[in-house]
């Protein structure tokens, strides 16, 4: 496989990643190196590591020979993936609000300050979204519960089911979840994570 210059490698993941996310590249949909490199303007040896990538990641499934195509989920995936994040999140955010610094409570506050106006892009949202889950869990204090998080393809599954709900209620659960840590109430803050975590659930189903 060629070895690439790490900025053009993320460029070009960035692009095929957002293709995958805003539902440009249909999920079941064939993906080709000749249609994609059509669909980007791109003529050098990028694409198939970057499918490669996306295909560890579990977000691609089938092989470069005869073609990729984003992964489905059926509702029952959907459904149990929801309820695992329940049940790591759950902990990852009581863990959150009982151990991280204040300055890591104030990471995750000035990370929405953006957008208390209403999110505008929903691209953008969803990156930052996606962020802060991430942030929770690895900052919780408790290094195997977030490598428990990881290999549980949480990041994954979001960037395959995305947000389905208006940005402004997501942006507000998010507020909701962020003072009950400032305040240092775990037992509010995990209800807030829960019904963050079901409301999308349902968003889905």
């Amino acid at each position: 496989m060629v070895s690439l210059p790490e900025e053009i490698f993320q460029e070009t993941y960035g692009r095929v990643k957002k293709l995958i996310v805003t539902k440009k590249l249909i999920p079941g949909q064939l993906i080709t190196e000749h249609r994609l490199s059509h669909t980007l303007n791109i003529k050098d040896d990028t694409i198939p590591v970057v499918l490669l990538q996306l295909q560890q990641e579990s977000l691609l499934v089938g092989n470069l020979d005869n073609g990729l195509s984003v992964r489905e989920l059926c509702e029952q995936e959907i459904a149990e993936m929801f309820d695992c994040r329940i049940a790591i999140e759950t902990m990852t955010v009581k863990l959150f609000t009982q151990n991280a610094p204040q300055s890591k409570i104030d990471d995750l506050r000035n990370l929405l300050v953006p957008f208390e106006k209403g999110p505008q892009n929903a691209y953008v949202f969803y990156k930052i979204d996606r962020y802060f889950h991430e942030f929770i869990a690895k900052n919780c204090g408790n290094r195997t519960l977030y490598q428990l998080f990881k290999s549980a393809k949480i990041l994954p599954f979001m960037d395959l089911v995305g947000l389905n709900r208006p940005l402004n209620s997501i942006m507000q659960e998010h507020l909701d979840i962020v003072s009950a840590m400032h305040q240092r109430d775990e037992e509010k803050a995990v209800k807030k994570i829960t019904i963050h975590l079901e409301n999308a659930k349902r968003s889905h189903l």
